[in-house]
């Protein structure tokens, strides 16, 4: 079984979305990188283990109170932290394997209802992976909008029509149905306070967002578009061939 780690991020122009997949057998390595680092995080920055790390928090400006420290942190160190939570992904992969991130993101206004669409190439690629390693997938989100989230994946469980990447497929068909076959027991929901990897995949969508639009004055001293680059072996590139990222795109 893998576990996939679904989040979002969206801006104007952009949408989103990032899957972090984790291994059943290498489930208790990661979350034991991850707990070590949250307990590093309390000895330098005074920031809970059970404290939500959000990017926007730890990226945006804001004033120093006055009474200590308290999990304050300045850009320049949230930025670090930010940094820290790709590295921690990166070194995992490529310690053991058996970690991969999956990333989608769609213009804004191309194609009708992006955030269903760019769901529905996500979990397309979930499927594909999971299927490529003779494997099932199960999904957690964070706990927004479950209704449309559970409503597409039923319908892609048994309708996903997916076009040929050379017109036709085999059978001479364009289009070939392609149920989720691969990814069982229905989405799950949780709470992205309570959970350490949830945050992450939070964290990885978010550097791509900064990667596809810029930061503006400030953040740019801060090198925030290129902390997407911080990922290499987790990343799944055969998610899409077209980008050297493996980001699907269309």
């Amino acid at each position: 079984m893998r576990l996939y780690y679904l989040d979002e991020r969206e801006s104007a122009r952009h949408h989103v979305r990032s899957a972090l997949g984790v291994d059943g057998e290498r489930w208790n390595d990661l979350f034991r990188d991850v707990r070590a680092w949250r307990q590093e995080l309390r000895k330098r920055y005074d920031i809970s283990p059970a404290a939500e790390l959000l990017p926007l928090d730890l990226l945006g400006p804001r004033e120093e109170p006055g009474g200590g420290r308290d999990g304050w942190v300045s850009p320049e160190e949230g930025a670090d932290i930010f940094r820290g939570g790709l590295r921690l992904l990166e070194e995992a992969a490529c310690r053991a394997g058996g970690i991969e991130l999956i990333n989608v993101c769609l213009e804004k206004g191309a194609r009708g209802r992006t955030d269903e669409v760019s769901l529905g190439r996500l979990l397309t690629r979930i499927n594909t992976s999971a299927a490529g390693a003779s494997r099932h997938a199960f999904l957690i989100f964070d706990q927004v909008r479950e209704e449309p989230i559970t409503r597409l994946y039923r319908r892609l469980r048994v309708h996903n029509p997916i076009p040929s990447r050379h017109e036709v497929w085999g059978d001479g068909s364009p289009v070939r149905n392609i149920p989720l076959a691969r990814i069982i027991g229905g989405p799950a929901f949780r709470s992205a306070g309570d959970d350490h990897l949830l945050q992450l995949a939070g964290f990885v969508a978010c550097a791509l967002l900064l990667q596809e639009q810029g930061v503006g004055a400030g953040g740019a001293d801060l090198d925030l578009e290129h902390a997407f680059s911080t990922l290499n072996r987790v990343l799944n590139r055969e998610a899409s061939r077209r980008d050297r990222q493996g980001v699907v795109r269309r």
